[in-house]
């Protein structure tokens, strides 16, 4: 129930709820849940848009759920897996403890609360409320300007990626009383390794904290996962409390890799306890041996995997603006497509997916740059600062067990937007980079996780912590300027660049109100009209659906095809935003909401894959390069280069035999012409009779300019840009 004057702590509905029907207190009533999802999806007809939403964050919310225990247990512990956002919790009247965060599960041990073969009463009470606070106090610019007080990119981020009035609230996942007997496992449970410098020999350590009433075995082992043989086991026994260690080593070991450089290779890192030869806990992770590292300089920022340097195709992925909305199966189908349109590399925006997206990464060899939720504006105190990093550590102590997991960013675009988009630098430096939190941040994440690399500030190209750009000339830097203005800059590495386009009109109307806002866009409203009408609309820059998707390709592509033609001369990679919409209001994924492909996909299924042919081009047809991501070497390969008019006469031909290394890019064609003004180009990569790569480039001088209306243009209810419509 809503305590919508937020007066319940005060009457001790944590004691009795007596008094909820009661003239005076105004106290709503207890409802039903059928299961645990944020309140937006349990309660809302439309739970992704629409100012309805705002009484959701208001005020706090009560839970409540009465249960009966046995009398057997020796140590019992609360678990939750999943909290939205802020939250207390009683116990049978008595205060168990209280939590800041929704991503990193949490847990309590109310031993001394526990009515042991009686009725037990949990209470919990939760809130995520809205802020009023704007730096400077520009109102006009509160999108960016907001200072966001909770650790928590799911909110305040409106300007059309999360919808204005959407903030998820509520308790989701698992809610678990633990009961043990005898002997069990407290807190973390943790095992570590380092690999030695040939790469085929592990050290590790596992460390465990026991609680226990009698003598006890703690058992551990790792197998190999894919062929189950037992790689090491070993026993200890324990006699008290406390902490024990397993170490050991173990040789001629698998590498976990990307999958489009080796095999993803895993192992079941298992331990458990008897007393008296029965199980009373246990513990299992899936792991993979591998070093990840990166290679920061002036000139560079690369990754380096298992010692080789590595080249990021990578797609930003935010599947839903409710966490609680997703599960296994539509996590496994998202990786699916990624890895059939050529990524390798996944950065999670701005927040922290349930455990079972995680899973899959390191089953699929998926790498993953992992955000903190620090976006754009946020409290400058010390306070703020600490708060921030407590729950962000939570996080990195969750997650750093995944292999897949191989990049923190602590903070995202930490300077705002302000800054410039042709990498002057200046974007490097500010408040939160240079005082608070960023320099404490870091530090704390490193010390956590000595394992893995962490971006300061991710866009501080020319921070030597950070070191990474984002780019959206020709898209989110205003109408003016277009997407070739690109050509001729320079990228160490890019996390992010995209276009944002909507769905085909058939899905948005699934959302009677946004399409009837955007209808104008329908294709279909073309119908009929004569060609003279259509020309002058077009003119006016009446755009359509189709128009806008042709844009989002054509920018997608050449960007891609523009790191790739500069691979490691300086450019290390690049991370397309966003792999799916994050709702139905939402255009940034070349996926909508609902799971149909845009034009947008055409253009990473054409030049994403791990080998490639690519055409450099603006003014001229300047050159051809072939591209290989993959570890092998492809040996002698053809390159053959078609140019015809539009009718496909044919205007120019040549073919060449290259040798095409592992993991390297060579020019193929150094052409430097023209070769009139509306031209097709095809390239072609075989080798034999077999196909590497293609690629066809119809009117390649035809470059359609950038959406009207767009970016600037929104509708703030309906959290949809309206490309002037």
């Amino acid at each position: 129930m809503q305590d919508v004057y937020d007066t319940c702590e005060k009457l001790r509905l944590y004691e009795t709820d007596d008094f909820m029907t009661e003239q005076g207190p105004q106290i709503s009533e207890w409802e039903p849940l059928e299961k645990l999802k944020h309140l937006q999806l349990l309660f809302s007809e439309h739970p992704y848009w629409g100012r309805e939403l705002r009484y959701f964050n208001d005020a706090p919310w009560w839970y409540k759920n009465e249960f009966t225990v046995d009398d057997f247990g020796d140590h019992y512990e609360l678990f939750f897996s999943n909290v939205d956002y802020y939250c207390k919790v009683w116990l049978n009247g008595m205060f168990v403890g209280e939590h800041e965060g929704y991503s990193a599960a949490f847990q309590f041990n109310v031993d001394e609360m526990i009515n042991r073969g009686g009725t037990n009463r949990l209470v919990v009470k939760v809130w995520s409320p809205w802020e009023t606070r704007i730096e400077d106090d520009e109102a006009g610019r509160r999108t960016f300007k907001v200072e966001r007080n909770m650790v928590k990119g799911t909110y305040e981020h409106s300007d059309t990626f999360v919808a204005r009035d959407v903030n998820p609230v509520g308790i989701y996942g698992k809610v678990i009383l633990k009961q043990y007997r005898k002997a069990w496992f407290e807190g973390r449970t943790e095992f570590q390794y380092s690999l030695d410098e040939t790469f085929h020999k592990v050290r590790f350590t596992l460390n465990v904290n026991l609680g226990l009433t009698e003598n006890a075995e703690i058992h551990f082992q790792c197998r190999d996962h894919l062929t189950n043989e037992i790689r090491y086991r070993s026993s200890i026994k324990a006699a008290e409390c406390g902490a024990y260690a397993f170490q050991g080593e173990i040789s001629d070991i698998h590498l976990w890799n990307v999958w489009d450089r080796g095999t993803p290779y895993t192992y079941d890192v298992e331990t458990w306890i008897e007393v008296n030869g029965d199980v009373t806990d246990r513990y299992h992770e899936l792991t993979g041996f591998r070093r990840i590292e990166m290679k920061r300089t002036a000139d560079e920022t690369s990754f380096r995997l298992n010692g080789r340097k590595l080249y990021v195709r990578g797609t930003s992925y935010f599947p839903d603006n409710y966490i609680s909305a997703m599960n296994k199966e539509h996590y496994k189908d998202d990786l699916m497509k990624m890895k059939s349109c050529g990524f390798n590399f996944i950065r999670v925006h701005v927040h922290v997916e349930l455990p079972e997206f995680y899973q899959l990464c390191t089953e699929m060899g998926m790498g993953i740059i992992q955000d903190s939720e620090y976006n754009w504006t946020h409290p400058g105190s010390n306070e703020f600062a600490e708060r921030f990093i407590r729950v962000f550590l939570e996080n990195v102590d969750q997650l750093k067990k995944y292999p897949a997991v191989l990049c923190w960013i602590c903070m995202n675009e930490p300077a705002g937007l302000e800054a410039d988009q042709a990498g002057t630098g200046e974007n490097s430096y500010g408040r939160a980079m240079d005082i608070s939190p960023g320099p404490a941040l870091y530090e704390a994440v490193c010390e956590h996780d000595p394992s893995r690399p962490a971006i300061k500030g991710s866009f501080c190209e020319k921070d030597l912590l950070s070191g990474d750009s984002h780019n959206y000339i020709g898209s989110l830097c205003g109408e003016d300027g277009h997407y070739t203005d690109i050509y001729g800059m320079t990228e160490k590495l890019n996390t992010e660049y995209g276009f944002d386009a909507p769905p085909c009109a058939e899905n948005l109307m699934k959302v009677p109100a946004v399409y009837n806002r955007l209808k104008r866009l329908d294709d279909q409203s073309w119908t009929g009209k004569d060609a003279e009408t259509i020309t002058a609309c077009t003119e006016a820059g009446a755009e359509s659906i189709c128009s806008i998707g042709e844009y989002q390709y054509r920018l997608l592509k050449y960007y891609t095809e523009y790191y790739r033609m500069q691979k490691y001369t300086p450019n290390a990679g690049y991370v397309q935003f966003l792999f799916s919409d994050i709702g139905p209001t939402s255009f940034y994924g070349i996926y909508d909401w609902w799971g149909t492909s845009k034009r947008g996909l055409d253009a990473m299924l054409e030049s994403n894959m791990p080998i490639g042919i690519f055409a450099g081009y603006k003014e001229q047809l300047d050159s051809v390069y072939a591209v290989n991501d993959y570890d092998r070497d492809m040996g002698e390969c053809e390159a053959v280069l078609m140019v015809t008019d539009l009718n496909g006469n044919e205007i120019y031909k040549a073919s060449r035999k290259i040798h095409l290394l592992q993991d390297s890019k060579i020019q193929v064609f150094e052409l430097n012409r023209r070769f009139g003004d509306h031209i097709d180009v095809a390239l072609v990569l075989k080798k034999e009779e077999q196909i590497l790569a293609c690629n066809q480039y119809k009117d390649i001088y035809h470059m359609p300019t950038h959406v009207k209306g767009h970016p600037a243009r929104m509708s703030h209810e309906f959290g949809i840009r309206l490309y002037d419509c």
